[in-house]
Protein backbone atom coordinates (compact mmCIF):
# COMPACT_ATOMS: atom_id res chain seq x y z
CA UNK A 1 0.00 0.00 0.00
CA UNK A 2 1.43 3.68 -1.10
CA UNK A 3 1.70 5.77 1.65
CA UNK A 4 0.93 9.14 2.65
CA UNK A 5 4.09 10.63 2.12
CA UNK A 6 4.30 8.47 -0.94
CA UNK A 7 1.50 10.54 -3.00
CA UNK A 8 2.97 13.62 -1.96
CA UNK A 9 6.23 12.94 -3.49
CA UNK A 10 8.02 13.44 -7.04
CA UNK A 11 5.75 11.95 -9.68
CA UNK A 12 2.91 11.16 -7.89
CA UNK A 13 -0.14 10.31 -10.58
CA UNK A 14 -3.71 11.51 -8.96
CA UNK A 15 -5.79 8.47 -9.02
CA UNK A 16 -9.71 8.45 -10.19
CA UNK A 17 -11.12 9.24 -6.76
CA UNK A 18 -9.32 12.27 -6.55
CA UNK A 19 -9.78 13.59 -9.69
CA UNK A 20 -13.38 13.11 -9.30
CA UNK A 21 -13.35 14.87 -5.86
CA UNK A 22 -11.65 17.96 -7.82
CA UNK A 23 -14.16 17.61 -10.42
CA UNK A 24 -16.98 17.44 -8.31
CA UNK A 25 -16.10 20.63 -6.07
CA UNK A 26 -15.87 22.67 -9.86
CA UNK A 27 -19.82 23.01 -10.30
CA UNK A 28 -20.63 23.70 -7.10
CA UNK A 29 -18.68 26.69 -7.15
CA UNK A 30 -20.02 27.46 -10.64
CA UNK A 31 -23.88 27.46 -9.14
CA UNK A 32 -22.67 29.51 -6.24
CA UNK A 33 -21.16 32.15 -8.40
CA UNK A 34 -24.45 32.00 -10.88
CA UNK A 35 -26.40 32.34 -7.66
CA UNK A 36 -24.97 35.39 -6.95
CA UNK A 37 -24.89 36.99 -10.33
CA UNK A 38 -29.03 36.07 -10.20
CA UNK A 39 -28.98 37.68 -7.14
CA UNK A 40 -27.57 40.83 -8.25
CA UNK A 41 -29.65 41.01 -11.15
CA UNK A 42 -32.38 40.82 -9.17
CA UNK A 43 -31.63 43.18 -6.88
CA UNK A 44 -30.70 45.68 -9.09
CA UNK A 45 -34.41 44.96 -11.25
CA UNK A 46 -36.11 45.55 -8.00
CA UNK A 47 -34.16 48.91 -7.27
CA UNK A 48 -34.66 49.99 -11.03
CA UNK A 49 -38.54 49.34 -10.13
CA UNK A 50 -38.47 50.73 -6.65
CA UNK A 51 -36.84 54.38 -8.18
CA UNK A 52 -38.99 54.09 -11.43
CA UNK A 53 -39.68 57.70 -12.35
CA UNK A 54 -43.43 57.50 -13.81
CA UNK A 55 -44.29 55.39 -10.47
CA UNK A 56 -42.74 57.76 -7.85
CA UNK A 57 -44.69 60.99 -10.53
CA UNK A 58 -48.37 59.00 -9.53
CA UNK A 59 -47.59 58.80 -6.16
CA UNK A 60 -46.45 61.82 -5.73
CA UNK A 61 -49.27 63.79 -7.67
CA UNK A 62 -51.67 61.52 -5.46
CA UNK A 63 -50.42 62.70 -2.09
CA UNK A 64 -50.68 66.12 -3.20
CA UNK A 65 -54.27 65.88 -4.14
CA UNK A 66 -54.89 64.32 -1.42
CA UNK A 67 -53.11 67.17 0.82
CA UNK A 68 -54.94 69.85 -1.51
CA UNK A 69 -58.22 67.91 -1.03
CA UNK A 70 -57.54 68.50 3.14
CA UNK A 71 -56.38 71.93 2.80
CA UNK A 72 -59.81 72.84 0.66
CA UNK A 73 -62.00 71.14 3.39
CA UNK A 74 -59.92 72.91 6.54
CA UNK A 75 -60.64 76.39 4.17
CA UNK A 76 -64.21 75.15 4.12
CA UNK A 77 -64.52 74.56 7.54
CA UNK A 78 -62.84 77.67 8.51
CA UNK A 79 -64.88 79.84 6.83
CA UNK A 80 -68.22 78.26 7.49
CA UNK A 81 -67.12 78.70 11.23
CA UNK A 82 -66.65 82.66 10.58
CA UNK A 83 -69.76 83.10 9.38
CA UNK A 84 -71.59 81.25 12.02
CA UNK A 85 -70.00 83.32 14.69
CA UNK A 86 -70.35 86.59 13.10
CA UNK A 87 -74.23 85.47 12.72
CA UNK A 88 -74.23 84.72 16.39
CA UNK A 89 -72.86 87.95 16.95
CA UNK A 90 -74.68 89.92 15.10
CA UNK A 91 -78.11 88.20 16.94
CA UNK A 92 -76.64 88.67 19.92
CA UNK A 93 -75.53 92.74 19.41
CA UNK A 94 -79.10 93.07 17.70
CA UNK A 95 -81.09 91.80 20.68
CA UNK A 96 -78.66 92.38 23.88
CA UNK A 97 -80.38 96.10 23.68
CA UNK A 98 -83.68 94.68 25.02
CA UNK A 99 -84.10 95.21 28.90
CA UNK A 100 -82.35 98.56 27.88
CA UNK A 101 -85.27 99.75 25.61
CA UNK A 102 -87.92 98.39 27.44
CA UNK A 103 -86.90 100.90 30.54
CA UNK A 104 -86.44 103.69 27.71
CA UNK A 105 -89.87 102.94 26.88
CA UNK A 106 -91.26 103.73 30.15
CA UNK A 107 -89.96 106.95 29.80
CA UNK A 108 -91.68 107.73 26.91
CA UNK A 109 -94.58 106.27 28.51
CA UNK A 110 -94.20 108.95 30.78
CA UNK A 111 -94.41 112.10 28.05
CA UNK A 112 -97.04 110.06 26.36
CA UNK A 113 -98.92 110.81 29.73
CA UNK A 114 -97.32 114.46 29.75
CA UNK A 115 -98.51 115.68 26.78
CA UNK A 116 -102.46 113.97 27.56
CA UNK A 117 -102.63 115.06 30.68
CA UNK A 118 -102.12 119.01 29.63
CA UNK A 119 -104.72 121.58 30.09
CA UNK A 120 -105.51 124.67 28.55
CA UNK A 121 -104.34 127.05 31.70
CA UNK A 122 -100.25 124.94 31.12
CA UNK A 123 -98.06 126.67 29.47
CA UNK A 124 -97.71 126.18 25.68
CA UNK A 125 -93.97 126.70 25.95
CA UNK A 126 -93.69 123.65 28.34
CA UNK A 127 -96.11 121.48 25.99
CA UNK A 128 -94.29 122.25 23.25
CA UNK A 129 -91.21 121.24 24.56
CA UNK A 130 -92.28 117.92 25.76
CA UNK A 131 -93.87 117.05 22.24
CA UNK A 132 -90.67 117.85 20.89
CA UNK A 133 -89.05 115.65 23.75
CA UNK A 134 -91.12 113.14 22.61
CA UNK A 135 -90.11 113.34 18.65
CA UNK A 136 -86.43 113.24 19.53
CA UNK A 137 -86.86 110.36 21.21
CA UNK A 138 -89.45 108.24 18.69
CA UNK A 139 -86.66 109.11 16.07
CA UNK A 140 -83.91 107.42 18.43
CA UNK A 141 -86.17 104.55 19.23
CA UNK A 142 -86.32 104.18 15.14
CA UNK A 143 -82.43 104.25 14.57
CA UNK A 144 -82.33 101.29 16.70
CA UNK A 145 -85.18 99.76 14.79
CA UNK A 146 -88.13 99.78 17.56
CA UNK A 147 -91.12 100.92 15.79
CA UNK A 148 -94.14 101.88 16.96
CA UNK A 149 -97.09 99.00 16.34
CA UNK A 150 -99.90 100.31 14.79
CA UNK A 151 -102.72 99.16 16.62
CA UNK A 152 -105.27 101.54 16.70
CA UNK A 153 -108.64 101.00 13.89
CA UNK A 154 -106.68 97.64 13.21
CA UNK A 155 -108.39 94.21 13.67
CA UNK A 156 -107.30 92.33 16.88
CA UNK A 157 -104.12 90.86 16.54
CA UNK A 158 -103.10 88.38 19.92
CA UNK A 159 -99.72 88.22 18.49
CA UNK A 160 -99.47 92.27 18.61
CA UNK A 161 -102.57 93.30 20.67
CA UNK A 162 -103.39 92.74 24.49
CA UNK A 163 -106.60 93.16 25.31
CA UNK A 164 -107.29 94.91 28.49
CA UNK A 165 -111.41 95.64 27.73
CA UNK A 166 -113.74 94.91 25.32
CA UNK A 167 -117.25 96.37 24.43
CA UNK A 168 -119.84 94.76 21.48
CA UNK A 169 -120.54 96.76 19.06
CA UNK A 170 -123.17 97.10 16.24
CA UNK A 171 -121.75 96.94 12.44
CA UNK A 172 -118.52 94.89 12.76
CA UNK A 173 -117.73 91.40 12.00
CA UNK A 174 -114.19 90.93 13.40
CA UNK A 175 -112.71 92.29 16.96
CA UNK A 176 -111.06 95.90 16.44
CA UNK A 177 -109.19 97.96 18.22
CA UNK A 178 -110.59 101.01 19.40
CA UNK A 179 -108.75 102.51 22.05
CA UNK A 180 -104.77 102.20 23.07
CA UNK A 181 -104.12 102.38 26.57
CA UNK A 182 -99.94 101.65 25.83
CA UNK A 183 -98.39 101.74 22.65
CA UNK A 184 -96.74 98.22 21.40
CA UNK A 185 -93.08 98.02 19.71
CA UNK A 186 -91.53 96.14 17.73
CA UNK A 187 -87.64 95.34 18.12
CA UNK A 188 -85.93 94.54 14.63
CA UNK A 189 -89.57 92.94 13.08
CA UNK A 190 -89.79 90.85 16.70
CA UNK A 191 -92.16 91.49 19.42
CA UNK A 192 -90.74 93.94 21.90
CA UNK A 193 -94.04 94.96 23.50
CA UNK A 194 -97.56 94.27 23.26
CA UNK A 195 -100.16 96.91 22.79
CA UNK A 196 -102.33 97.28 25.60
CA UNK A 197 -106.14 97.74 24.06
CA UNK A 198 -109.84 98.09 24.47
CA UNK A 199 -111.26 95.97 21.66
CA UNK A 200 -114.57 96.10 20.06
CA UNK A 201 -116.41 92.98 19.45
CA UNK A 202 -119.51 92.37 17.27
CA UNK A 203 -122.61 91.86 19.03
CA UNK A 204 -123.28 88.48 19.90
CA UNK A 205 -126.29 86.43 18.12
CA UNK A 206 -129.30 86.25 20.64
CA UNK A 207 -129.80 82.75 21.91
CA UNK A 208 -132.17 80.93 19.68
CA UNK A 209 -134.65 78.85 22.25
CA UNK A 210 -134.93 75.00 21.64
CA UNK A 211 -138.51 74.44 19.65
CA UNK A 212 -140.47 71.99 21.31
CA UNK A 213 -140.74 68.43 19.86
CA UNK A 214 -143.52 67.78 17.86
Amino acid sequence: MTSDEDKEGVGYVPDESDLDEEEAKVPEKNLQEEAGHKKKSMSRRAHHRAVDPEALLRSTAAERDEFKDKYLRGLAEMDNFRKRMKKERDEFQKYVLSEVLLDLLQIYDNLERALRAKTAEQDKGIVSGVEIIRKQFLELLKKYQVLEIDALGQHFDPAFHEALSKEEREGISRAVVVEVYQKGFTYHDKLLRPALTKVAIPVAAPAVENEPEP
